[in-house]
């Protein structure tokens, strides 16, 4: 198979077919996009997808905000059904990080994001099921919520399919191609592909990628588990959703889904590296027990709760937990869309539409300057105020 493009877009997940989507809309030429195996099937297909807006700067808030407007608004803006639930959101902090928790509400509250502090005490009024107890301040946001992350994929890449974008699944790239300074393609494991434009979202498959043009990409793979706990019947039933919850207490986090379901995952940074190809997917007996044991001191009906099932995903952490976006060094047609460390999903709306505005036009985005590759050699890396990368 040998094909040309005007660009060519590498990764398949929620962030790749957002760009393809966005690139169709704009008519930018004939656009491919290649999956190494099927759409949604990598990083996107185990996330969490919690939608919020609760970030500690304002360019990022000003991003999540502008897509949790395409998820309240996803059929009409996109087309299909995204999945998108309206929850609300607690915030739960220990004493140690009240100044913190302080100025990001207050920070958000400026950039027009409606939440506001509440006591402990006030927690579960606020969100029913949740315990106060420990907690110093909390807050809620009353806009957060969840979609489904294969949906929402699933519609990229239709909306993306019928706007004339090629999407190949089932192939590989194991290389880009480079002539000079430029760009000119890719070799994949069924033949070479050429485009003089060529965007790379591979997630944690990405710095391989460049590896083979002497660019460093600052990534790390990173196991996150996470564990599915069936609620009693009396909290909600089959159809009834909770709150989400960011417990900085216990470095939980919790969401709930359908079924009855609430997911728990670790919002402790993991600094061990992990093969993205050959990882433990399900979690051992101790981490069960722990995240059982974890999430019924947050959410009080868990400790009548039944494990229903667990998955380990991955993602591609960077040094200051925030994505490398925008043209990469030293090659001219090279963009890169990865790192997101845990928030691409929530941010892949308007991440889709920056990246095919600059690449039609050579204009960067005013909030887009921050994601710069260079951002880590130049010392300028993102400076949050929480300790863990999964906050922001």
């Amino acid at each position: 198979m040998s094909e040309t493009a005007d660009i060519l877009i590498i990764g398949g997940g929620v962030i790749g077919c957002s760009i393809a989507y966005h690139l169709a809309r704009l008519g930018a030429g004939r656009i491919v996009l290649l999956e190494r195996r099927a759409v949604c099937t990598g990083t996107t297909g185990r996330s969490g997808a919690i939608v919020r807006q609760h970030y500690s700067n304002d360019f990022t808030v000003r991003m999540a905000k502008e897509s949790l407007h395409v998820f309240q608004h996803f059929a009409d803006l996109v087309g299909g059904a995204c999945g998108f639930t309206s929850t609300g959101m607690l915030v739960l902090s220990a004493a140690a990080g009240v100044e913190a928790l302080r100025a990001n509400v207050q920070m958000q509250q400026e950039q027009g994001v409606p939440t506001r502090l509440i006591s402990g005490d006030e927690v579960p009024d606020a969100a029913p099921g949740y315990s106060g107890q420990g907690v110093a301040l909390a807050c809620y946001e009353e806009d957060a919520g969840v979609a489904d992350p294969m949906a929402t994929t699933s519609c990229f890449a239709q909306r993306a399919r019928d706007l004339g974008v090629q999407l190949h699944e089932e192939l590989a790239v194991t290389r880009i191609v480079a002539s000079k300074e430029r760009v000119t393609g890719v070799e994949t494991t069924q033949g070479l592909f050429s485009a003089r434009n060529v965007v790379l979202a591979a997630n944690v498959w990405s710095p391989a990628l460049t590896a083979t043009l002497g660019i460093t990409l600052p990534i790390t793979a990173t196991r996150h588990p996470m564990l599915a706990l069936r609620r009693p019947d009396d909290f909600g039933g089959r159809y009834g959703l909770h709150a989400v919850c960011l417990d900085l207490t216990r470095s939980l986090y919790l969401r709930p889904d359908i079924g009855g379901i609430t997911l728990v995952g670790s919002s402790e940074n993991v600094l061990t590296a992990s093969d993205p190809d050959h990882y433990a997917q399900g979690l051992t007996e101790d981490e069960i027990r722990y995240f059982a044991t974890m999430g019924k001191g947050t959410l009080l009906p868990l400790a009548r709760a039944v494990p229903r099932g667990n998955w380990a995903g991955i993602y591609d952490d960077t040094p200051d937990y925030h994505p490398i976006l925008g043209r990469l060094p030293h090659y001219e047609g090279l963009y890169c869309a990865a790192g997101f460390s845990g928030h691409g999903f929530k941010l892949a709306p308007v991440v889709g539409e920056w990246m095919a505005a600059y690449i039609t036009s050579n204009k960067l985005p005013d909030d887009m300057q921050h994601f710069a590759y260079e951002r880590f050699e130049r010392g300028q890396e993102i400076r949050p105020r929480y300790n863990s990368g999964v906050l922001g």
